[in-house]
């Protein structure tokens, strides 16, 4: 199910937000490294991601409200997981920092379209979000932290 996602995205050209995707590998770093340590330093994590401090808080604060990320202060505090990674989905993320995943406005809110009762895409439209927000549903920071290699990912 994986591929078929990925290569759904790859086709249509849609781009997420570099918030969802520094969000996912923000995620995946902190499973990984929580396996070691309690937490994770944000500075850690700035590093590993080739990010600014700054911009790093601007992503973990939804992450935090979204009751996915704890915080803890002092020279060992830093950022864990507060929700088991299997519990948290790729669809979570995109959701959270862009809002219900749909790929026409129509599927959303009929009233955006004048033409949604005899439309014939509409029908299509909604099938490919449903099946979109399904695929992105299945798959969970812990079915990626689980991969033994990235290669497991590439198409």
């Amino acid at each position: 199910m994986f591929i078929i996602f990925i290569n759904f995205v790859i086709r249509i050209k849609m781009k997420f937000s570099t918030k969802v995707r520094y969000g996912l590998r923000i995620l995946l770093q902190i499973a990984i490294e929580s396996q070691k340590k309690d937490y994770v330093q944000g500075k850690a994590i700035a590093k590993a991601q080739k990010l600014s401090e700054a911009y790093l808080e601007q992503i973990m604060i939804p992450l935090k409200n979204a009751g996915f990320v704890k915080t803890a202060r002092g020279c060992s505090g830093g950022y864990a997981l507060r929700k088991d990674p299997s519990e948290i989905t790729v669809l979570d993320l995109i959701e959270l920092f862009e809002g219900p995943l749909v790929l026409a406005d129509c599927v959303e809110d009929k009233r955006s379209c004048s033409q949604v009762k005899t439309c014939y895409t509409h029908l299509i439209w909604k099938e490919l979000s449903e099946k979109f927000r399904n695929a992105a549903a299945e798959i969970s920071i812990s079915d990626i932290a689980s991969k033994k290699s990235i290669n497991e990912y590439i198409i």
